[in-house]
């Protein structure tokens, strides 16, 4: 019992040891917060990605594959809802006798896309291709104006004025202050094949007429990517294959089963395109083929953890000193205690427990105040921006509609355990310092 009452005692009458419980709650409130904001704004990002997506894409389809035969082919599946044939293609969208915007500043259009006027054109056919994707959705956005909204989303991409429509991101069309039936010109090339059996690339102009706008709730493939009638494209890149077709959009019924889905689809698309021994084509979910992009943001947030688990480290050495510090102030306690009777096992439980208790203080309000502060960090951005005119997490940015938020009780439970841990090693190396004091030396300073 006098263990106990003697670390309490220590602690209370010792204000310096509030350095220690404030180094961890810190650094365990810090832990939460950032992984917590990092998850939500993943979950988030997963959000947009996949409503900017088919559930399976089928891509480098090679050019000899007709549309119909591998129509035909995935249908044969059961798990297979809908599949839209696509063309993917390039160029630079611009008005007629307009020259191309100066090349916006590096990194920007990673953020917002389509700061520039090279693209990524899809060639759809718009009725197969809503019930394969989100396409309808795009369209009838309540936040699309009426006066950009295309005059029949049915029918999308029908040609106006008798020139081929073309369908544009909704932020791309308010900055370069386009409107329906406004003239565009596609400016692209392809590879053409001459009588020597070398290959040239031909100049290729497509005027296009904007139909209407689109958005999905990823901002980067809005600002990136346009949507022509798959005819169009076709009679542009390759009109002796009428039937061609480079991608697929495949929608699946059971999402739960989209992985075997997946591999199904491909050994299917294999036997359709093999040709000479070998087999092309690629089938990916939604999540394989934006692998790279959710991964970079996952790997930030590996690295956050790095860092601020490197600041509980920072703050275990401090709780380190406060504590050596107090050793050396209660060495001639020690001569008494161990004079008394007290054993050595006796003396490193006093020091231990004033170990201990701070660090289990500094948990408990580490987590109580990074939980609280996770859940309203939206509520907390609100009142800087209103008090000082400083905004934290820009959401236009992100394109979100509130700063994201996710916890994690696996992520809490495993920065508990690593923070008892940390200050139960900090604690135990002055607390055995303090066992090996010999009790006659320590009773000459009295």
């Amino acid at each position: 019992m006098y263990r106990l009452s003697l670390a309490v005692r220590y602690l209370l009458t010792r204000p310096v040891n509030l350095l220690g419980v404030g180094g961890i709650l810190i650094s365990v409130w810090a832990l939460v917060v950032v992984v917590s904001l990092f998850s939500g704004f993943l979950r988030v990002l997963e959000e947009h990605v996949r409503s900017a997506t088919s559930d399976v894409v089928v891509s480098d389809v090679p050019e000899w594959t007709e549309w119909n035969t591998l129509q035909a082919a995935l249908a044969d599946d059961p798990n297979v809802a809908a599949a839209a044939p696509r063309l993917l293609h390039y160029g630079m969208l611009i008005p007629p006798g307009r020259r191309p915007a100066p090349a916006p500043l590096p990194g920007k259009s990673a953020l917002h896309g389509g700061d520039q006027p090279f693209l990524f054109v899809y060639g759809v056919d718009a009725a197969l291709e809503a019930t394969a994707t989100d396409m309808q959705q795009w369209l009838d956005s309540p936040e699309i104006p009426e006066d950009l909204r295309a005059a029949d989303t049915a029918t999308p991409l029908a040609a106006i004025s008798e020139t081929p429509a073309v369908l544009i991101g909704l932020e791309r069309m308010l900055r370069e202050g386009l409107t329906v039936g406004d003239p565009l010109r596609l400016t692209t090339a392809r590879m053409v094949r001459s009588e020597d059996g070398r290959s040239r690339p031909v100049k290729i102009e497509i005027d296009l007429r904007v139909g209407g706008a689109f958005r999905t709730e990823h901002g980067g493939f809005d600002g990136n990517n346009v949507f022509v009638d798959i005819g169009t494209l076709r009679a542009a890149l390759s009109p002796d294959r009428p039937g061609s077709v480079q991608e697929v959009a495949v929608r699946v019924h059971d999402k739960q089963q989209l992985e075997e889905t997946a591999q199904r689809l491909s050994r299917v698309v294999n036997r359709v395109t093999e040709q000479n021994g070998r087999a092309f084509g690629r089938v990916e979910t939604w999540r394989e083929r934006n692998e790279q992009f959710l991964a970079n943001v996952s790997h930030q947030r590996g690295l956050m953890k790095i860092v601020l688990i490197v600041i509980m480290v920072v703050a275990a050495f401090l709780m380190l000193a406060t504590l050596s510090m107090m050793v050396t102030e209660k060495t001639s306690d020690i001569g008494i205690l161990t004079a008394m009777g007290g054993t050595p096992i006796g003396v490193t439980t006093v020091f231990l427990a004033c170990g201990v208790v701070i660090t289990v203080a500094g948990v408990s309000l580490g987590l109580v105040t990074g939980v609280l502060t996770a859940v309203y960090l939206e509520e907390i951005r609100q009142a800087m921006l209103w008090s000082t005119g400083v905004d934290l997490f820009p959401l236009d940015v992100y394109n979100l509609q509130r700063v994201p938020c996710r916890i994690e009780p696996a992520w809490l439970l495993q920065v508990t355990v690593m923070a008892l841990l940390t200050g139960a090693l900090a604690s135990v190396i002055p607390a055995l310092r303090a066992a090996r004091h010999d009790p006659l030396v320590s009773l000459r300073g009295i």
